[in-house]
């Protein structure tokens, strides 16, 4: 699944979720962004965060962060990583690592890498949440195994 089938999925699905959007950021906050985080994002965050930047699911108080919230995080990641997602007013972070991988990025939670693509992980939050058999806990749990 790509990202534009992920965002096209969410967007009909929109009123029987309890995600709400954030407004799309436009082009000058992102190279505002990517000139304050001293990298560029893959082009694949570059539709998600033009689509909303970010959202918030009440049913798993889990949030999609705003590039302005990430900015204000930066000091607390190395160079070349950002928050992507939080739960629970961040009690757990998914962050991303950009490399030199073909996608461009990895996403890891707690140390343990998930994917590699966006689109898998949103699509995995939006049809199983944080918590849910084959959601966002469960996947960090499969993926340990395969650490090297």
């Amino acid at each position: 699944m790509t990202i534009h089938e992920v965002l096209a999925t969410l967007k009909a699905n929109l009123k029987q979720t309890d995600i709400t959007l954030y407004p799309g950021a436009n082009e000058q906050l992102i190279q505002q962004f990517e000139q304050e985080m001293n990298l560029v994002l893959p082009a694949d965050f570059k539709v998600f965060y033009s689509f909303c930047n970010g959202f918030y699911s009440a049913r798993d108080e889990f949030q999609m962060i705003a590039l302005e919230e990430i900015l204000d995080q930066k000091h607390e990641l190395q160079p070349q990583q950002f928050y992507l997602a939080e739960v629970l007013i961040y009690c757990d972070v998914w962050e991303v690592e950009l490399t030199n991988q073909p996608s461009g990025y990895r996403i890891h939670n707690m140390g343990v890498t998930l994917t590699d693509s966006l689109a898998a992980f949103l699509n995995r939050f939006l049809h199983a949440g944080v918590y849910q058999e084959n959601g966002l806990y469960n996947w960090r749990e499969e993926a340990r195994p395969l650490r090297g």
